[in-house]
């Protein structure tokens, strides 16, 4: 039903868009129709008043023309007002360019006074290089006379050498006879036959005479060389300074000359330039006035010639022609203006045949509205009954959710005690493997000689320890919850204990046994705590009910893992 309803609304829906889509393609071709020929009718109203408004811009141009042939009288009266104004600054500026160009001509003039003056200190500059050359000359020649007096000195030095040289051995042969003339004339009487050796120191004598009067010559010489050498020296030296000075004054001049050449050079071509300019803006302006006198010439001419052809019969007879012209156009005008009455008035018939058209869609949406109408009630109809459904639809989605929110808190419940299952679990795996390892403990202490004994370890790492068997705790039963798995495990242990004991004639049996179970409870192992047993049969019936005690604690372990595997 609900698909028939949905398929009725999809069918009136198509059909509703069709119509409007239609009738809205009518309106639109109706209403392009309308704008098509009102903005004709516009155009030709446009066009009327167009033409009407050339007409009377063609009466305006009439009076214009007149206007402007009264216009062009009194013009040609201030053109040649203008042109007389024109020729005097025509004549004024041939006069400022008779002056610039006089101006020029000075500046010519100074310029080749420039070039002269520059021409002068190039000269000067030239002979300024000549005295230099001349200078650098005379220090060469200096520099050689130098080196020359150095090389006479330099001999006169070694001669002065060679000579003290052979001087002092002269000296000491002179002090040796001046110490010893006693022992001569001592030498000469003792021994008067020696007259050969008195002569031999008579030439001696006589030799060192002639030695020491060299000597002084030489020495004489030799201060005369010195006085001679200190003398050129000092010439050398003035020289040296007075041509240094002449070099620096000859370059300080021609440094100075040329600073000097180059400022005026670039004052003068300063000066030169700017006349340039000067005369380049004057040509120009007498240009610029020049051509528009020509054109104020031209303009009269063309004026002139206006005047002589525009004669007032010739002027009528183009008014009448452009007269005619206008009545013509006019003519054609109200002909066009014919046609576009006629052409709306064929678009006012086809806009009634388009909005008779428009109604007789009208009418038949009309009646397409109906039937939706009664499809809407019929579809109505459908729609409570399935409002109806959906409301029991609802409230079963409404039970199943809550169905579903309850399953989902017992999920959670399981997984929780799936949780607290898997910790009980893993707590009985270490205390069965605990167990295991006590009774394994025990098999071997069992096992050992009649006579053994077992070295008691003290319990001084548990607090907790009491050898009475109504005393016996677990160290973690204080620290647990009443609700914690490990205090119920022992809980169920101690049940078993006191079953077993029930049955058990012998106390000590018991005893040890409530012993063992405690001890088997705690998470130390079996090793800490060692008790002393002598008796074999005692031993024995330790062994068959510990064996007892593990059977029923893996029957409990079995079970536990059942009831976690059916909760899971």
């Amino acid at each position: 039903m609900s698909e028939k309803f949905e398929e009725s609304q999809q069918q009136l829906m198509e059909l509703s868009s069709s119509e409007d889509v239609r009738v809205q393609e009518l309106r639109k071709v109706s209403h392009d129709r309308d704008k098509a020929w009102q903005s004709e009718l516009e155009a030709m109203q446009k066009q009327h008043s167009v033409d009407s408004a050339a007409l009377a811009s063609a009466m305006n141009e009439i009076q214009r023309l007149k206007n402007q042939l009264e216009m062009v009288v009194e013009s040609e009266a201030s053109q040649t007002k203008h042109a007389e104004s024109a020729y005097a600054e025509l004549q004024g500026l041939r006069l400022e360019l008779t002056e610039t160009l006089s101006l020029v001509e000075k500046m010519k003039t100074e310029l080749s006074d420039t070039r002269e003056s520059e021409a002068q200190a190039l000269e000067l500059v030239s002979k300024t290089q000549k005295q230099l050359e001349e200078a650098n000359a005379t220090t060469e020649m200096l520099q050689a006379d130098d080196v020359k007096a150095m090389e006479a000195y330099r001999s006169l030095s070694l001669e002065l050498e060679q000579s003290r040289a052979q001087v002092k051995p002269l000296e000491e042969l002179v002090s040796k006879l001046q110490a010893d003339p006693a022992n001569i004339c001592g030498k000469t009487v003792m021994n008067p036959t020696g007259d050969v050796e008195v002569l031999q120191e008579s030439v001696e004598n006589e030799e060192t005479k002639q030695l020491k009067a060299e000597m002084n010559l030489l020495k004489h010489e030799v201060g005369q060389l010195k006085s001679a050498l200190e003398a050129s020296e000092t010439r050398y030296q003035e020289e040296y300074i007075q041509s240094t000075l002449q070099i620096r004054s000859a370059y300080e001049q021609v440094e100075r000359t040329k600073l000097e050449s180059g400022h005026r050079e670039a004052e003068l071509e300063a000066e030169l330039k700017k006349a340039k300019n000067n005369i380049e803006e004057l040509r120009a302006n007498l240009m610029d006035k020049e051509t528009e006198l020509q054109g104020i010439s031209e303009e009269n001419e063309g004026l002139a010639l206006k005047i002589e052809k525009n004669q007032p019969s010739e002027r009528e007879s183009e008014l009448a022609m452009e007269l005619k012209k206008l009545e013509h156009d006019l003519a054609e005008l109200k002909a066009s203006l014919l046609d576009k009455e006629a052409q709306l008035q064929s678009v006012a018939e086809e806009n009634g045949t388009l909005w008779k058209e428009i109604k007789k869609g009208e009418m038949e949406k009309s009646k397409v509205n109906d039937e939706a109408v009664a499809l809407a009630e019929t579809a109505r109809a459908a729609e409570h009954e399935a409002l109806m459904k959906l409301g029991y639809l609802t409230e079963e989605a409404d039970k199943s959710s809550r169905r579903a929110a309850r399953v989902t808190e017992q999920l959670d419940a399981a997984q929780a005690a799936n949780t607290e299952m898997e910790a009980e679990l893993r707590r009985l795996k270490v205390q069965s493997d605990q167990w295991r390892k006590a009774a394994e403990a025990a098999a071997a202490m069992l096992s050992t000689g009649n006579n053994g004994k077992f070295v008691e370890r003290t319990g001084s790492l548990d607090n907790n320890y009491n050898p009475i068997p109504g005393n016996m705790g677990s160290p973690f039963s204080e620290d647990m919850d009443d609700d914690s798995p490990k205090k119920k495990n022992g809980n169920m242990l101690k049940k078993i204990g006191v079953l077993w004991k029930r049955g058990q004639k012998d106390w000590l049996v018991a005893a040890k046994f409530n012993m063992m179970i405690n001890l088997f409870q705690r998470p130390s192992s079996f090793e800490d705590y060692c008790i002393v047993v002598e008796n074999d049969e005692l031993r024995g019936s330790i062994l068959f009910h510990l064996m007892v005690a593990v059977a029923l604690i893996f029957s409990t372990i079995s079970s536990s893992l059942c009831e976690a595997v059916d909760l899971c």
